[in-house]
């Protein structure tokens, strides 16, 4: 299978360069220098533009227009737009490589200016050569504020949300945990107001499955506001459901409604809708008394318990006589109020780290394919060096130009993938807005730096053409048909 897909992607790839192959004139083909084109396709812009329209439209009706097929929308606007961008890549690189490049001519004089007009003389080559580069920063752009969104999204939540003190985690997201006797234990000690334990597992609701959170409906409301706006956390008893208002709206229920839970265990099991909140991010969405949890779930283990401390009590007190108590559970960790929140960020972040390794690997690849554009480049301007030697240019300025180069095509893809990445992380956290992920955060200083080692990068990918250029010998490449 990965060797049809690779062979297809191949064969996908080279369709439209051989096409323009086949189409080039013989009497075009044995002239001494390369024709370029310059000029922008009109039917290029307004196809790009009609993909480009069609996608954003797509993306805000998912996001605005409401509807059951949203994410879908959403999906196809974001694939759409990029297409659209993709197209258009020519159609803009003129004005933005110019944009980009136009500090040069004063910072760098000639070797500037012809290094901008090096750019610009061609803009299919520098659209096609930033493409790659353009994705891969997107995509990382993109999971960058994702991140940094659910991040602040979570903490925020923990701010409004959570009133206890310690949190003490068990890291299991809700796959085992601890025994309830840990939790009983705490709640004993004279230090502690409250101590509540939340347990995970799953049941069906309308035929889709979902995590179901069994907590104490008496000692939790004490610890973890909810955010109820409509009947009582406290009437959970053996037969009742808190759900969150998404889930309440996704499935037109209010308090009162009867519904059917279909646990593994148990099997069809009628319950009634006693409360719903607007919390989405402590709980998973559906929550039941621990009567009705330990009556349908054989498997019986809380993934944290929360505590609030007694009157008089120093969170140091409390922490000391907790970390007494969770001595004899390995797999437990407490944790104040910023380590509840620390702990989950490093969490994210570990999940990310493997898709960021991901996309580093498509990024160099990017790279190098600046650098063979470059040298392809070269080749085809032996000539044209060879006359800039003639006339007085020094190797050094000649390596200047090449690498200046290179820097305009890595900050074009870099402008567009940040533009994209941005767009799409916006989108993407309004369209998870229901689902808790409603902070939006730009984290600017890492995009900075992504910028910064994208200009860094298009001068390490240019180092072997500018060399090459450079090395030129004068009179044979004058001479060069």
């Amino acid at each position: 299978m990965s060797l049809v897909a690779g062979v297809g992607v191949a064969v996908a790839a080279a369709y439209f360069p051989a096409r323009k192959a086949a189409k080039v004139p013989p009497i075009a083909a044995m002239r001494d220098l390369a024709v370029e084109s310059t000029k922008g396709s009109r039917k290029r812009a307004i196809a790009g533009f009609i993909v480009l329209g069609l996608g954003v439209a797509s993306l805000m009706y998912g996001l605005f227009g409401g509807g059951d097929n949203a994410l879908a929308n959403v999906g196809l606007g974001a694939m759409l737009t990029f297409v659209g961008v993709s197209i258009l890549g020519p159609v803009i690189a003129r004005p933005l490589t110019r944009a980009i490049g136009s500090p040069l001519p004063h910072i760098k004089g000639m070797t500037g200016t012809l290094a901008r007009e090096n750019a610009l003389r061609n803009p299919k080559r520098t659209a096609s050569t930033a493409a790659a580069l353009m994705i891969g920063l997107g995509l990382v752009s993109f999971i960058t504020i994702f991140a940094t969104s659910a991040k602040a999204s979570f903490n925020s939540s923990v701010d409004n949300s959570f009133t206890g003190d310690l949190v003490v985690d068990t890291g299991t997201w809700g796959f085992g945990g601890v025994s309830p006797e840990m939790a009983r234990s705490i709640s004993a000690l004279p230090e502690v107001k409250a101590a509540s334990g939340m347990r995970m597992s799953s049941a069906q609701f309308d035929g889709s499955t979902q995590f179901v959170n069994g907590v104490d409906p008496v000692t939790f409301p004490q610890i973890i506001d909810l955010g109820v706006t409509s009947g009582r956390i406290e009437d959970l008893g053996t037969d009742g459901l808190a759900v969150s208002d998404t889930v309440a709206k996704d499935k037109h229920w209010k308090v009162g409604d009867a519904v059917t839970a279909n646990f593994a265990e148990t099997g069809k099991v009628p319950m009634k809708v006693v409360a719903i909140y607007t919390d989405r991010v402590q709980t998973s969405g559906y929550v039941v008394g621990l009567a009705a949890y330990e009556a349908n779930i054989a498997d019986q283990f809380d993934a944290r318990v929360f505590v609030a401390k007694a009157p008089g009590v120093s969170t140091a007190q409390l922490r000391t006589a907790v970390e007494g108590v969770t001595a004899a559970y390995p797999n437990a960790t407490v944790q104040d109020r910023d380590g509840y929140k620390s702990s989950t960020a490093k969490q994210v972040n570990q999940m990310l780290n493997f898709i960021y390794v991901m996309l580093a690997l498509a990024i160099i690849i990017a790279l190098i394919g600046i650098g063979n554009t470059l040298a392809l480049s070269i080749f085809e301007r032996t000539r044209e060096l060879g006359l800039l030697r003639a006339v007085g240019m020094t190797r050094a300025q000649l390596r200047a130009t090449v690498r200046w180069e290179s820097v305009i095509i890595a900050l074009f893809g870099t402008v567009l993938g940040l533009a994209i990445g941005l767009f799409f992380g916006w989108s993407l956290v309004q369209a998870l807005g229901d689902q808790g992920i409603n902070v939006l955060r730009i984290p600017v200083a890492s995009l900075a730096v992504v910028t910064v080692l994208s200009a860094v990068a298009g001068v390490l990918a240019a180092i072997l053409p500018a060399r090459r250029a450079s090395r030129l010998n004068v009179l044979e490449a004058i001479a060069t048909a």
